[in-house]
């Protein structure tokens, strides 16, 4: 098969154009293409689906996925984006073989539409920055090496996996489990490497070490069809491949492509396509790719605008920062003796719920309640209650007949809730309430909570401030906490890690500032008390950061990276581990 080649510059792993392509013959390249229609509307034929875009529409096609533009208006511009899988199979080993959909919004709870609205304005406004950066007249390749590196982390952890509903591909009815993802790839990868076998659900279950029934309930459950008919829907894809690509016959295609025989091969292209092979094969007429109207790259650009968020992440070029760690200082705070919360219990509402949060709160390690008097005035037995409540978690509590506004946290997104936090000390904070608490009215984790729960996994946390960084020690583990939340500009991140022992194993969370309770709720467009009970699940577990893996190599040191306005990261270094699995 001829895969369609595409060309890069300046050894990036993608490649970026904008298109006024009216027709086209039907191709496939290694890598995974994603357009965004700009203006006008257009065709595009992925196998057997045939999708009408229009002004505003995003759709990917997968790696060798056999795909083309037809139909396009005469006013017709589209962002391309071409991304080479291959050069992140070390962050993600099956990413060849895995499923990116966008295409259609499920039918079902409102939330999940919402949902998905909110994930593709994300990637809409991301693919766009990425254009503006690489259309700028001095290109910023370490810029650009991150924001695809980000892409493809924006693809794995939010549009993998597919829902098969009336022989068309769409976007999961419910966000899988990393687990299940894990093992869905690894099953496609083996379908995909061996679909000319034969291939039953004992081979996979075995390879999965899992029961046929368990691999079985597991595929009908999330993709929506049993195992035989996944298999086949593999198997289709390269048939159709073969008829449009080679001169094979129609029985060389059903024995190349796994088929027991060519009636059963007839029958399940026909259920597909509603057509037999060799009607499709006659029909199908390649072409010479045209153009539409022609366009300049200003025009392009300037319809980009909807997609970006200027005010957000800033258009200033990045700021260069280098961080050499120094954990050798002896001037570390104890975080907990210096900023457990205090926190107020201002509303009855709060009062009634505080043994909701009992367990979240122990987690914390409050060191204090503060109570405010008003609520006692009204109801001479409540502060009796909550002292009954409260005793055995041997935290003290206090009234207090004024608690203002500007006393409290007011941490809009994760880096404020940090520096608020850190700078503050022993802190004020809401138990419930809006930017100004530890949980929302319905019980979404806030930013400050999400800060307080980052340092209760380390033992015995310690902290210094090195100005352009914040050190965390804690147990087995150190950290450098950065934190952009006074520029305009991205900040573009040397780290110099001299005094970090080679092969210590790193662990990068990022916070961008639109990944919080507060953001979500508003690009959802929604009243949290409209969510179902598993969106909101589904929002609290975002709250954790979006995680990269890497290894501290002899002579290589981590590659730079950007923090954006009002975003922050983590890098937790671990120390190495031998090969007999102990600590070096």
């Amino acid at each position: 098969m001829l895969l369609e080649s595409v060309s890069y510059i300046d050894e990036l792993p993608f490649e970026l154009s904008f298109l006024n392509v009216g027709e086209e013959s039907k191709h496939c390249h290694k890598e995974i293409e994603i357009l965004l229609v700009l203006r006008g509307t257009t065709h595009y034929q992925i196998y057997h689906t045939d999708y009408e875009l229009n002004p505003g529409d995003l759709i990917i096609a997968d790696v060798e996925d056999l795909h083309q533009i037809h139909d396009s208006s005469d006013d017709i511009l589209l962002l391309s984006v071409h991304v080479d899988t291959g050069r992140f199979e070390h962050l993600y080993p099956n990413i060849r073989y895995m499923f990116f959909v966008c295409e259609e919004c499920m039918e079902g709870p409102a939330g999940n539409k919402q949902l998905l609205e909110s994930k593709l304005t994300r990637l809409k406004g991301h693919i766009s920055r990425m254009a503006a950066d690489y259309t700028a007249k001095n290109r910023n390749i370490s810029l650009l090496t991150e924001e695809v590196s980000q892409l493809v982390s924006i693809l794995v952890n939010h549009f993998q996996g597919f829902f098969m509903e009336d022989y068309q591909y769409k976007t999961s009815q419910e966000d899988m489990s990393h687990d299940d993802l894990q093992r869905l790839s690894r099953i496609t990868r083996y379908i995909m490497l061996n679909y000319k076998e034969k291939i039953t659900l004992d081979d996979v279950s075995n390879m999965e070490h899992l029961s046929s029934y368990y691999v079985s309930h597991l595929i009908k459950k999330t993709l929506g069809f049993n195992f035989q008919n996944f298999v086949n829907a593999i198997r289709l894809e390269y048939a159709e491949k073969l008829l449009v690509f080679s001169s094979m016959t129609l029985m060389q295609i059903s024995q190349e492509c796994g088929f027991s025989s060519p009636n059963y091969f007839n029958k399940c292209f026909s259920a597909w396509h509603g057509k037999t092979p060799a009607q499709y094969r006659k029909e199908y007429h390649p072409c010479e790719r045209s153009f539409k109207n022609p366009f300049t790259q200003e025009e392009a650009l300037a319809l980009l605008t909807p997609f970006l968020n200027v005010s957000k992440q800033g258009r200033k070029p990045p700021e260069r920062v280098t961080v050499k760690p120094d954990f050798s200082v002896k001037s570390f705070l104890n975080f907990w003796d210096r900023c457990a919360p205090r926190i107020v219990i201002d509303s009855l509402e709060a009062a009634l719920n505080l043994g909701c949060y009992r367990e979240s709160i122990q987690r914390i390690r409050p060191a204090a309640f503060i109570l405010d008097e008003s609520l006692t005035r009204r109801n001479k037995d409540l502060e009796k209650s909550l002292w009954k409540l409260l005793e055995p978690l041997e935290i003290p509590l206090f009234a207090d007949q004024i608690i203002r506004d500007e006393d409290l946290i007011a941490a809009p997104d994760t880096a404020a809730a940090f520096e608020q936090v850190l700078q503050a000390g022993h802190s004020r904070i809401r138990l419930l309430g809006e930017r100004n608490a530890l949980f929302t009215a319905e019980g979404l984790r806030t930013p400050a909570y999400q800060v307080y729960d980052c340092f209760a996994q380390l033992s015995e946390p310690k902290f210094y401030d090195a100005g352009t960084h914040i050190l965390i020690s804690g147990g087995e583990v150190q950290a450098i906490l950065l934190l952009n939340t006074d520029s305009d500009a991205a900040l573009d991140i040397h780290l110099a890690l001299d005094q970090i022992p080679c092969e210590s194993l790193l662990v990068r969370r990022d916070f961008p500032w639109n990944e919080n309770c507060h953001n979500i709720l508003r690009s959802l467009k929604t009243q949290e008390q409209t969510l179902p009970p598993l969106l909101k699940q589904r929002i609290n577990d975002n709250s954790d950061g979006e995680t990269r893996f890497f290894r501290l190599e002899k002579g290589h040191s981590p590659k730079d990276f950007l923090i954006y306005h009002n975003s922050a990261s983590i890098l937790e270094i671990f120390a190495p581990i031998s090969d007999e699995g102990e600590r070096a």
